[in-house]
């Protein structure tokens, strides 16, 4: 094994920590008694279909998200189509997924007339749902109607065409348009996750595995524009950049220099990127601009930082300045930011401590990363728009968080996180999400395999 083994480990820290703690003991799975006129939102629904519900880990938060009451919202799933109960739980999972809706699912022979609106009303209903079968010409469609209980007044209708074999992708689709009829805003219903190496829709829910080898394959990331993943390989010679096509599922290799060639991060044209290459010494960041490769027709990387630490994780911002971690002032990884004009350097974290992995999220302009503290990782943030760069913890509970990523609405979080396995018997690393507003935490993967590493993007492509 070649020198780079030793820069690898520090690479392998950043990405993903080693942590004792067993979210066990604080993990809770919701199971509901209904009745026989409810909708089991425990119940499998095609072989094919994972539905389950995901567990939940009350988090403490030092953000301003007091606790609020929920809208109580009824969803009525007219008649008693099968494939009609299975979008309707994954609708009520996506609408619920916000913590702005309780959603109660049931099932009716015929829709409500004005009299019972009114009385589901009185009841404390306050947003009513209905979803029947619309089917035109032996193509299946649904018919979704928002109504407002007290007057009756239609707020949403909309018929959407769907298949048996996309029922996941169809019913994210109607929670992605109902849901700014609701809420006033988008959610991540339509984005996809990746982990090494599976991609799956938001909520983990229909989940396919895209690459396995005998290799180790770590550090998936996404291209901005073209249908591709990004992903490293440690092989024996060196820890070589792979890329994979998800429209011909075919893998290539992109660079295998001497060590480490890992860690893409592209401009939003997706024309350049920066990643970390070592070569026999430190681990630093490089610019590949295709424009200056179309020029000399031969790859050419412009070296961006230069000095005697470990620098990783690179973020590439629209206004094309880098942040990355680096542990080259303090001996720990550290938060930077690199001006891309004025080739300047300023350490955002406060030196103190272990600071990896960041993420940047367009929309509010804003890091987040993982911290060392009290023996565990939390996640913490940074608003660029503040020049005083303040540190903002946004969990302090008892277990550890890796590889934080952004949803693009930046109203969530997902990461990888250990959770004590019963059939395993070990602490198995699983993938979860932080809704930032409310402070919930949600596991949303369950099962004896190791789940981390994850990247999101906002378009679909786990279909």
């Amino acid at each position: 094994m070649h020198n780079f083994c030793k820069k690898m480990v520090f690479i392998l820290l950043v990405l993903s920590f080693n942590q004792n703690a067993s979210c066990a003991d604080s993990q809770t799975v919701k199971t509901a008694s209904v009745s026989t006129s409810s909708v089991s939102t425990t119940s499998t629904s095609t072989a094919s279909i994972n539905s389950k519900k995901s567990d939940e880990i009350s988090v403490q938060v030092s953000a301003n998200s007091s606790a609020h009451s929920k809208i109580k919202t009824l969803m009525l799933c007219v008649g008693k189509d099968e494939s009609l109960t299975t979008l309707a739980k994954i609708i009520k999972f996506d609408l619920e997924f916000t913590d702005q809706l309780d959603v109660e699912l049931k099932k009716t022979e015929e829709e409500p007339d004005k009299k019972v609106l009114s009385k589901l009303f009185k009841d404390g209903v306050s947003l009513f749902i209905c979803l029947k079968n619309n089917d035109v010409l032996n193509k299946y469609r649904i018919e979704v109607v928002l109504k407002e209980p007290s007057s009756g007044v239609v707020l949403f209708n909309k018929a959407f065409a769907y298949s048996h074999e996309n029922l996941v992708l169809d019913a994210h689709t109607i929670s992605d348009k109902l849901l700014p009829a609701l809420t006033g805003e988008k959610g991540p219903m339509l984005s996809t996750l990746a982990y090494a190496i599976c991609i799956a829709d938001y909520e983990c829910r229909q989940e396919r595995i895209l690459y396995s080898s005998k290799m180790m394959n770590v550090a998936p990331r996404w291209h901005t524009q073209a249908p591709m993943i990004f992903f490293s390989q440690l092989t024996k010679e060196n820890n070589r950049l792979m890329s994979l096509d998800l429209n011909s599922n075919k893998t290539r290799i992109i660079s295998s220099y001497e060590g480490l060639n890992m860690q893409p991060s592209f401009s939003e044209d997706g024309s350049k990127s920066v990643l970390c290459l070592s070569g026999r010494k430190n681990s630093e960041l490089y610019l590949y601009d295709q424009a200056l490769c179309n020029k000399y027709k031969k790859k050419v990387f412009i070296q961006l930082t230069h000095n005697e630490g470990n620098n990783a994780s690179p973020c590439f911002l629209p206004n094309g300045d880098v942040i990355f971690c680096s542990d080259y002032q303090t001996g720990k990884p550290q938060i930077y930011y690199l001006n891309s004009k004025t080739k300047q350097t300023k350490r955002l974290t406060n030196g103190k401590g272990y600071c990896a992995a960041p993420s940047y999220c367009k929309r509010n302009n804003s890091i987040v990363y993982c911290r060392s503290k009290k023996g565990f990782f939390q996640l913490y943030t940074i608003n660029l728009n503040n020049k005083f760069f303040v540190e903002r913890a946004l969990t302090t509970d008892q277990h550890s968080k890796q590889e934080p990523v952004w949803s693009e609405c930046g109203n969530y979080i997902t990461f990888s996180t250990d959770c004590f396995n019963l059939k395993t018997g070990k602490n198995v690393s699983q993938i979860a999400v932080l809704n930032v507003r409310s402070g919930k935490i949600r596991v949303l993967t369950s099962d004896d395999k190791f789940k981390n590493f994850p990247c999101w993007t906002n378009k679909t492509y786990y279909c």
